[in-house]
């Protein structure tokens, strides 16, 4: 075949030893690209939620993968609540902005260091920290002002896509609010593309091919786990909220990942909007959709 003919000639062209030196640096590459995904440092912003006016409790919850993190309960006033998951290596207080928004309608929130902060090893970029959830809704049932029938999540980014596994996962989370997850990690970031010639094809392979191993070697799990897409259709019919920018490159995601969930997923695109700035670009309609999702998914039981 043509191809062949091809692959041959080329080979020959640039020999075994760059063939070599390309393989060796999509490898050398994947591995640090995806230790440092890893094992971030923990990025703590510092702020806690008095900087948004609000009373808080500061909290340790134990964790059922061993050690504990930390967290801030904001009580709420309407007997709902919402957990925040932390993005990547965030800490507790990232997305406080956005939390504090519940709080001010009347929700409890509860917002967790991610894994780097609480010195708990690695993460797992999404799958593993779905216990971090299961253990911060343990924490809130157990606080008798919290109606149990009434409680939701929040993530951006990596937590916007644990938020989701996690919906799936435990059914006495009642609804979701994700932003600018990924919908399938190894399908949208470990897929080979239209590579411009044979030598950038060993050196795309040898990157791809490393990156998943590395993943494997570093957590113990297969990077095909990653995946929101493949499990979104276990939450109906409880209530989804996918809210992305249209220049976020992971927006092809989010499409499939609500049409495999079903009739009970909204998609809000924020036109103008890129990689977590929704709030910036649309501050009134963000708010007025936010809590009109959680009010209506959460809304008070007779």
């Amino acid at each position: 075949p043509i191809s062949r003919l091809l692959a041959a000639a080329f080979g020959r062209f640039w020999g075994g030893a760059d063939r070599s030196a390309a393989a060796f640096a999509g490898k050398y590459r994947a591995f640090w690209m995806m230790a440092g995904l890893v094992y971030p440092p923990c990025a703590e912003s510092g702020q806690t939620p008095a900087d948004f006016g609000y009373d808080y409790e500061d909290v340790t919850v134990s964790a059922r993968a061993g050690g504990s993190f930390r967290g801030y309960f904001v009580p709420g006033t309407n007997g709902a609540a919402v957990i925040v998951v932390p993005a990547l290596n965030s800490g507790r207080g990232s997305r406080l902005r956005e939390a504090t928004l519940l709080s001010h309608h009347g929700y409890a929130v509860f917002t967790f260091e991610s894994r780097r902060c609480a010195g708990m090893g690695g993460l797992s970029l999404g799958y593993k920290e779905i216990d971090e959830v299961a253990d911060s809704l343990d924490y809130l049932l157990a606080r008798p002002e919290i109606d149990s029938r009434r409680i939701g999540v929040y993530g951006f980014s990596s937590g916007g896509a644990t938020a989701v596994m996690a919906t799936a996962r435990l059914p006495e989370l009642k609804a979701v609010a994700a932003e600018g997850g990924y919908g399938d990690f190894a399908e949208e970031t470990l897929t080979p593309g239209q590579s411009r010639n044979l030598l950038d094809s060993y050196y795309e392979h040898a990157f791809l091919w490393s990156a998943r191993q590395t993943y494997r070697q570093l957590t113990g799990l297969d990077v095909n786990l990653l995946s929101p897409r493949d499990v979104i259709g276990q939450i109906a019919p409880r209530r989804i909220l996918l809210i992305y920018g249209s220049r976020e490159v992971s927006l092809p995601g989010a499409q499939r990942q609500q049409a495999a969930a079903g009739s009970n997923a909204e998609l809000w695109i924020v036109e103008g909007a890129g990689h977590g700035n929704y709030f910036e670009v649309a501050p009134q309609e963000y708010e007025a959709r936010l809590i009109a999702f959680f009010d209506k998914a959460l809304k008070e039981r007779n």
